[in-house]
């Protein structure tokens, strides 16, 4: 049961604003609470000297968010992708960072307290800011995937129900479309209504399509902008996702989970990502 919590689909953002305005966030709050508060003895000192301690801890806070939100993340891409982000590594990863912040600050302590740097005195900083932490983080992320599921999942049962079910491609059902290769001598050129999605593999996009009425996958070497621009004579073709170009005319229903929409096609059972920015967009375009 408790693997089934922790394999929940949560959100992963890639967004470096969204990312720099978390990492502001979270040292400005351990500031905050740190000045405020005055705990572990801080209450000691003069409000002046209190304000540059507890702001070097926000500042140290700040730095080791942003490097594992930026750095760590690029290092192990495979790792940090939605397709794979669940509750369990959502709490992983922040857990990671609630460590890293907690050695960064167990060092600046040291440095500022002139305390020897022990092994038991990091080991104390740890276990105790772990535990601390553990609990709040962990009721938080399960507090939000399950709003965001419920909120997703009842959006997307509206927009099934509103779509118009429209085929853009009824007035060409004859039309080819032709996807160039970066290979010069290949090329794809197959029915315009048989094209069911494009998505990115590395260097190469993979094109699924409908061959007597069985999917069919061809990879090409090309990217989804090369694909888009391909497509741009038909309105039925849509960059739903970073990573996905979908056939509007396939969509029969959207579902949703705590990630986003999904879109459910007519003929596969590859459900279509949408990304978060085109929730209104993809509502639009579906009830057009």
């Amino acid at each position: 049961m408790l693997k089934a919590i922790f394999d929940k689909p949560f959100p992963y953002y890639e967004s470096s604003s969204r990312r720099i305005k978390s990492a502001l966030f979270s040292g400005f709050l351990v500031f905050a609470f740190l000045f405020v508060f005055r705990p572990f003895s801080l209450y000691r000192f003069e409000n002046l000297f209190a304000l540059q301690i507890t702001a070097g801890y926000g500042i140290v806070t700040c730095i080791m968010v942003l490097l594992n939100v930026f750095m760590v993340t690029k290092l192990f891409p495979k790792y940090f992708r939605e397709s794979g982000w669940s509750v369990g590594r959502e709490i992983l990863f922040i857990m990671w960072i609630i460590f890293t912040i907690g050695l960064a600050n167990a060092i600046y302590s040291g440095f500022v307290f002139t305390d020897t740097l022990s092994v038991e005195y990091v080991a104390m900083f740890q276990v105790f800011t772990l535990l601390v932490a553990i609990l709040p983080v962990s009721i938080n992320v399960l507090a939000m995937q399950s709003l965001l599921n419920h909120r997703n999942a009842k959006s997307a049962e509206e927009i099934s129900k509103h779509m118009h079910h429209k085929k853009r491609l009824e007035s060409a059902p004859d039309a080819m479309v032709t996807l160039k290769s970066d290979n010069k001598n290949e090329e794809l050129q197959i029915p315009a209504k048989s094209l069911l999605y494009i998505t990115s593999a590395d260097n190469y996009i993979s094109v699924t399509y409908l061959e007597q009425g069985k999917e069919v996958q061809k990879l090409l070497r090309s990217t989804l902008k090369n694909a888009k621009e391909d497509l741009r004579t038909y309105t039925a073709f849509y960059r739903c996702h970073r990573a996905w170009i979908v056939n509007l005319d396939r969509v029969i229903s959207v579902s949703g989970n705590s990630q986003g929409y999904r879109l459910v096609l007519d003929s596969s059972d590859t459900v279509i990502p949408v990304s978060r920015n085109l929730n209104e967009d993809i509502d639009s375009r579906l009830s057009k």
